[in-house]
Formats: structure tokens, C-alpha cells, sequence
């Protein structure tokens, strides 16, 4: 076996149904965190007021002003709302918006972070930030960020709406297909995508071609959770938001390529929906790599229990009726070329197989389907 580096985090993971009502205060309190600033949209207060329980009189404000990609100028007042109050700890609640905010506070004032994530971003296992600038993205690792805990409840990621739920479980898988493959990867990352890849794709399956119910607001889940249920088998749910954190853990231990390079630069300029937007994207990443890496193909076709990698990956997607094309997701047709210009101005980008600009015209023109053939 050829040597390698692994790196793992300090954040303590704390798994289980339930354990949004009494966790994260718990936690904050083990951190000392005694004046908490909460970011959380305005949606996910009663949420975030519940995860709190008794400790709500620690939190000393409160950021409702969270935006898709983080722009700096939003991520900017959450620093300074945070310093005003003189927050000695972070409460994030919510998807990887919310998450990356209270990540832009921890990077500039050096607070810890506890984590209630309500969507499969896995956002909150890495050490990764970004920060949106007009439309160009600006990425970085810092090890402060990283949330020094973590709250996975099942009960709250499963009333997420369907087409968040799905195209938020494609975001996982994408993370996972990248980390096989990208600078850092290694034997345990490699065995932690494995599994991330298994429990992620039982959870699809899971779902089942009829999805799930329509969303229900943050706060009925909570006073009325039978009334509230949102049809996503337990064991699915659980395997989801399980594989979803792992895929996080294996991102974080390895790095972005291309990708996640096509996602950032597509979802800054044109503001298309993150998740929607891997959805679309990685299958046709993974069709221009797989003749590369045939043996991470074998790999990844194991676990998505598939005789092969790009049509299981295609197969899992078409059975719970994910986005499919770039043009359902909004890019107009006549900004494909400018899509092509962008992407090509952020390479070299780390990728199996050399890319340059015609490589770049052949995944986005596929992505973005017929009319663009």
C-alpha cells in the first residue's frame, strides 16, 4: 500500500431521533459558549427555538439574513452582528447557506460552531468556506470553521421537501464521486466513500418513485409530528442524512476538481439552485472520467449496487425523478457559450483525465440537453 495522509476533524457527531430538542444547547454549553448569535433564516427560527430549549436565554441575537452562495455582503453583517453582541459561539440551523454563514463568522472572529443541518449538503463536516463576490465565488479551508459538533436528526431532515430531498442526496453522491478521485484521496477516504455511496443510495431507493409528501412548515413538525410526517421511510431517512454526513468527512479529506469547479462557477454567475445544479452536472463529469479511472468506476458501481458506474448513477436519479438538463434549472440557451467561457477560465482544475475548453463545451453542452445538441 503507497503511502498516504489522513486528516480528521475534531467535530463530535451527535446521531439520533430527537435529538434536535435537547442537544445543541447541551452542546454549546460542553464548548462554554454562554452568548450564542443563531443564524437561521426566518423560516427555521421555530426550529432553531427548539433546538435551544433551556438554554435560549445564552442567545444574544439572532441572523435571519441568509442568502443562497453566501454573498460576502450578507456573510459580512452576520461578522459584525456577531462582534456587536460579542458572541462567544455560533448555533447554525439550516442548509449549507446557513451553515456557510455561521462559517464566515467563525473564520473572522475564531467561534465555535454547533451545527443542526436540515438538508444532506454535509456542509457541516467540512473545513471548506465560500463566499460569493457578484458573482464570482472565492473558496477557501480554514479549520476553524468546521462545526466542533454536529446534530443529526432524522426527524428533521425528513420533512424536507421532495425535490429538495433528492437533488440535496445528488449533492452527497457528488461529493462522494469527486472525493474518489480528487488531490488528497487515499485508502480511508476512499473506504469512507464506500460506505457514504451504500447508505446514500439504499436511502434513494428508499424514497421510492413515489417521493416525498409535500413540505411541511418547521414549526408543525414539532407540535404536530404525527400530523406532519412526511413520508420518508425511517430507515431511508436515516440512511440518508447518515451516508450525506459521511459524504462531508469524505470531501473534507480530500478536495474539489471539476466538478464542483463547473457547480461553483454556474451557480455564482447564473444563480442557478446548488443542489439542483449537481444534479444535473455529475452524471456527465463521471461519463467524461469513468474511461479514466476504470477501476473507481468498478468501485462506484459496487456500491450504487449497479453493473455500471454512469448508468447506475443515471438510473438512481431517473427513479426518483430528479432534475435532468441545465435548461429545466434555468440557464437560458443563449448563455451556454458564456457558461462555457467561465468554466474554462477557472482551469487547470484536478481531474482524472486532462481538461481545456472542449472538454468543458462537451459536459455543459450534454448537460444542458437537446436543444443545445
Amino acid at each position: 500500500m503507497e503511502e498516504f495522509t489522513f486528516e480528521s476533524g475534531p467535530a463530535r457527531v451527535v446521531f439520533g431521533r430527537g435529538t434536535v430538542r435537547t442537544a445543541p444547547g447541551e452542546e454549546l454549553a460542553r464548548l462554554g459558549a454562554g452568548r450564542v448569535i443563531v443564524v437561521a433564516d426566518a423560516g427555521h427560527r421555530p426550529l432553531a427555538e427548539l433546538a435551544m430549549g433551556p438554554f435560549t436565554e445564552a442567545v444574544v441575537a439572532w441572523f435571519d439574513e441568509v442568502e443562497p452562495h453566501v454573498p460576502a455582503p450578507a456573510a459580512a453583517r452576520a461578522v459584525d452582528y456577531a462582534r456587536f453582541h460579542r458572541a462567544d459561539g455560533v448555533l447554525a440551523v439550516g442548509g449549507g447557506s446557513a451553515i456557510g454563514t455561521a462559517k464566515i463568522v467563525a473564520r473572522d472572529l475564531r467561534l465555535p460552531i454547533v451545527a443542526v443541518p436540515t438538508t444532506y449538503s454535509g456542509s457541516e463536516a467540512t473545513p471548506l468556506w465560500v463566499l460569493t463576490h457578484e458573482g464570482r465565488k472565492e473558496t477557501g479551508i480554514d479549520h476553524a470553521v468546521r462545526p466542533r459538533a454536529v446534530v443529526l436528526d432524522p426527524d428533521v431532515t425528513d420533512r424536507m421537501p421532495r425535490e429538495l430531498a433528492i437533488t440535496s442526496g445528488l449533492v452527497a453522491i457528488a461529493h462522494v464521486v469527486e472525493a474518489y478521485w480528487s488531490p488528497g484521496a487515499n485508502p480511508i477516504s476512499a473506504a469512507l466513500a464506500d460506505e457514504a455511496m451504500r447508505a446514500l443510495a439504499a436511502g434513494m431507493r428508499g424514497i421510492g418513485p413515489r417521493g416525498l409528501a409535500v413540505a411541511q412548515q418547521p414549526e408543525q413538525v414539532f407540535t404536530d409530528p404525527v400530523g406532519a410526517w412526511a413520508g420518508t421511510p425511517t430507515t431511508a431517512g436515516e440512511d440518508l442524512l447518515y451516508g450525506a454526513h459521511l459524504a462531508g468527512m469524505t470531501f473534507a479529506a480530500t478536495s474539489t476538481g471539476l466538478h464542483h469547479t463547473i457547480c461553483h462557477v454556474l451557480g455564482g454567475v447564473f444563480q442557478l439552485p446548488s443542489a439542483a445544479l449537481h444534479a444535473v452536472v455529475l452524471p456527465h463529469v463521471l461519463a467524461l472520467n469513468a474511461p479514466a479511472v476504470p477501476r473507481t468506476a468498478d468501485r462506484i458501481a459496487r456500491a450504487l449496487q449497479a453493473d455500471e458506474a454512469v448508468s447506475g448513477l443515471r438510473g438512481l436519479a431517473a427513479s426518483v425523478a430528479a432534475p435532468r438538463t441545465l435548461a429545466q434549472i434555468g440557464l437560458p440557451l443563449r448563455r451556454l457559450d458564456e457558461a462555457v467561457d467561465r468554466v474554462t477560465a477557472e482551469l487547470p482544475v484536478a481531474n482524472p483525465r486532462p481538461v481545456g475548453k472542449p472538454e468543458v463545451r462537451s459536459v455543459l453542452t450534454a448537460a444542458y440537453g437537446e436543444d443545445a445538441a
